[in-house]
């Protein structure tokens, strides 16, 4: 049994982009404002922490989804999601919800964190919290499920990096004339 208490800062990169594919499964009319944030925090976390392919694979993933939604609000066409979005079945307990957010005010304090990025990286602090019952830590009745929550991140962007080639095929065949996803 692990015992990890922590994300890296991988796991919470992966975690911050699940998170706003989520909020993009429920778009009817228009994307929601903070799912451009919540990119632009990927974005940020990841060239700060060097993430890399990881981070370019969040990147594209983002990017396709957010252009699949737009395309639903455009035209009503609804394109599948590029990994099973059921897979990961917990979502962050308040510990594991603090630490995420301790890990965004630690990079966004960092010397080369440019002010937009900051502010980025701030508002999907606040996005965390409004997760789901961060009044759990303050009374602290849960038991962290970090290590747990982490093994199912890391199966899932293995899943994103697998699946980048299809989902482009895919949203190639069904939108021949793309538009760049609003950023």
């Amino acid at each position: 049994m692990s015992t990890q208490t922590h994300f890296t800062p991988t796991e919470a990169c992966t975690l911050i982009a699940y998170e706003a594919v989520s909020l993009l499964n429920t778009v009817e009319t228009q994307l929601p404002q903070c799912v451009q944030e919540l990119r632009t925090a990927v974005e940020a976390f990841s060239g700060i922490h060097d993430l890399g392919k990881d981070g370019e694979a969040l990147l594209e993933w983002l990017d396709m989804e957010i252009a699949a939604a737009q395309r639903f609000v455009d035209d009503g066409v609804s394109l599948p999601n590029l990994i099973d979005m059921e897979r990961l079945d917990m979502e962050p307990d308040a510990v594991a919800q603090m630490d995420l957010v301790w890990l965004l005010f630690g990079t966004a304090a960092k010397e080369e964190c440019r002010p937009e990025q900051r502010q980025a990286l701030l508002g999907a602090a606040r996005a965390v919290t409004e997760m789901c019952r961060m009044d759990d830590l303050l009374l602290d009745t849960v038991k962290p499920n970090v290590a747990k929550l982490a093994k199912g991140l890391r199966a899932e962007l293995d899943d994103i990096r697998d699946s980048i080639p299809d989902g482009k095929k895919m949203l190639e065949e069904a939108y021949p004339h793309p538009t760049e996803p609003a950023m």
